[in-house]
């Protein structure tokens, strides 16, 4: 015999699936405006009135640390100390080491009109997670320097036979007078901050929530 249906889940009421609309439109709405807001630039001449800068150094020693990774994503050389079993990742197809995990049985039109009873299933795969010790690059300390003027350097560190010197960064700050207001620009380019001579005059570019976007010397 036809297996009965379930019962239909009540669909959503139409008052509700406006609500939705509008407020879907409302935030593609913001979105536009924000956009507006951070892209749109107005032009304007401002003065150099200082300038800041910080360099850094990241200082690396070779030493012993304890991680955590997939047992076929351990270092090649560390030291396994343990493993668990943990979940991985789902999988639609059968896969060694998994759990299944099916849902709630359902029926399926077939077309004939007989439903036809069905149940999804996935499988949670499960694999060794390690705790393990490797020899590695690790940073240790971070020699800075900084100063306000337009000759900027770069710490040197004295480093032991089992250090070595890291990443560097370094962060450069122009502050602009225009029409009685202050701008500050950030920027990482050491040759830009290096022509921002305090009493020169640049073009900057500020959108309209007053942040700088960019400068250039003014013609």
């Amino acid at each position: 015999p036809p297996v009965e249906a379930p019962t239909p889940k009540k669909k959503r009421s139409r008052a509700f699936v406006i609500f939705g609309i509008i407020g879907g439109i409302a935030c593609l709405a913001a979105i536009v405006v924000l956009l507006i807001l951070l892209l749109k630039t107005d032009d304007i001449i401002g003065t150099v009135t200082d300038v800041s800068w910080e360099r850094s150094i990241a200082v690396e020693a070779f030493q012993t640390v304890t991680n955590q990774a997939w047992w076929d994503e351990v270092p090649e050389g560390a030291e396994v100390i343990s493993c668990s079993q943990e979940y991985r990742f789902t999988s639609d197809e059968i896969q060694p080491n998994a759990t299944e995990v099916c849902g709630t049985p359902y029926v399926e039109d077939t077309g004939t009109g007989v439903g036809e009873v069905v149940q999804d299933c996935t499988y949670e795969v499960y694999d060794d997670y390690c705790e393990y010790e490797a020899m590695e690059w690790v940073v240790v300390d971070t020699a800075t320097e900084a100063g306000r003027n337009l000759e900027p350097f770069w710490p040197s560190p004295g480093l032991t036979t089992e250090q070595r010197l890291g990443e560097r960064s370094e962060d450069y700050s122009i502050t602009f007078e225009a029409d009685g207001s202050q701008y500050t620009y950030e920027t990482t380019n050491s040759e830009l901050f290096l022509q921002a001579e305090p009493g020169s005059t640049w073009t900057l570019k500020v959108n309209q929530l007053d942040a700088v976007q960019s400068i250039e010397p003014a013609n």
